[in-house]
């Protein structure tokens, strides 16, 4: 079982290929709660888990 990674964008915990998979979709396909921060690609290319 994989260890959940807490996602900067929503502050909660998410599977981590959930946080590949919002690495490499195309924007419009990126679930609208990862969304809501203002400054959200910003925050994601930032993360700790980029590389993950």
């Amino acid at each position: 079982m994989e260890e959940k990674i807490i996602c900067p964008l929503i502050d909660s915990p998410i599977d981590p290929v959930d946080c590949m998979e919002n690495q490499v979709l195309k924007e419009k396909s990126i679930p609208e709660k990862f969304k809501k921060k203002e400054k959200w690609k910003e925050i994601c290319k930032n993360c700790k888990y980029q590389d993950y």
